[in-house]
């Protein structure tokens, strides 16, 4: 579950800069693969995403030109979206964080 809630929550964020409604326009290929794209880079299968779990995430998203992972990964801007989202400085991308920053973006 919580797998499939930060993906949806990762979706609208600026993982790939892209807003709600855009995200609600993805096809559902795209959404597939951002689904897999999130569950490979996911090494360790908790559902929170590391540093380097997310930088895997933006590459994957970048080669498979979803959303503007394209942009954050020519820009090297990883570190700086990553700490952005990591609300608590704990180096983990929780799904809460997710949550709280969809909040944000929703305002």
């Amino acid at each position: 579950m919580m797998k499939h809630t930060l993906f949806c929550l990762t979706v609208g964020l600026g993982v790939f800069a892209i807003s709600p409604a855009l995200a609600q326009q993805m096809s559902d290929a795209d959404r597939q693969k951002i689904a897999e794209n999130l569950a490979q880079a996911d090494a360790n299968g908790d559902g929170a995403m590391n540093s380097d779990e997310f930088r895997q995430l933006i590459d994957l998203n970048a080669a498979d030109n979803l959303g503007r992972a394209s942009r954050v990964k020519n820009a090297g801007l990883y570190d700086r979206v990553f700490q952005r989202l990591d609300a608590n400085g704990d180096g983990l991308l929780t799904e809460q964080e997710m949550r709280d920053m969809a909040a944000a973006r929703g305002n």
